[in-house]
């Protein structure tokens, strides 16, 4: 059964959420998700790991040593589980976080159009 581009924005803010949900045990504050061609555009609001925060006006350059790590890892479960759930080829997964603003964007780079 082929979801309509509503049902499967609906999957991906799910699936997101989920990522997200056990990598820090919390839930996106706000997310959209916007399917473009091959492209799946996922904007969120996230709130910052308390850790990382504290540390950030210390030793930024740690910090973003940690946030490229926790990108990677949140990229390589986010494709995992677009593949498994969704049954949707993925190409590629980029992503960037600004920590000043708490806004993370993501895109999904499909083999084939939508």
């Amino acid at each position: 059964m082929k979801l309509t581009c509503l049902d499967l924005k609906q999957e991906i803010i799910r699936v997101n959420n989920n990522v997200n949900i056990t990598m820090f045990g919390t839930g996106l504050r706000k997310q959209r998700v916007t399917v473009v061609e091959d492209k799946i555009i996922i904007s969120a609001d996230h709130k910052r790991i308390p850790a990382l925060a504290a540390l950030d006006g210390r030793d930024r350059m740690m910090t973003r040593i940690m946030d490229v790590a926790i990108l990677d890892e949140y990229k390589r479960r986010l494709k995992q589980e677009i593949v498994s759930q969704l049954g949707l080829q993925v190409k590629s997964v980029l992503k960037d976080y600004d920590p000043e603003h708490e806004l993370a964007v993501t895109i999904v780079v499909l083999n084939e159009n939508i």
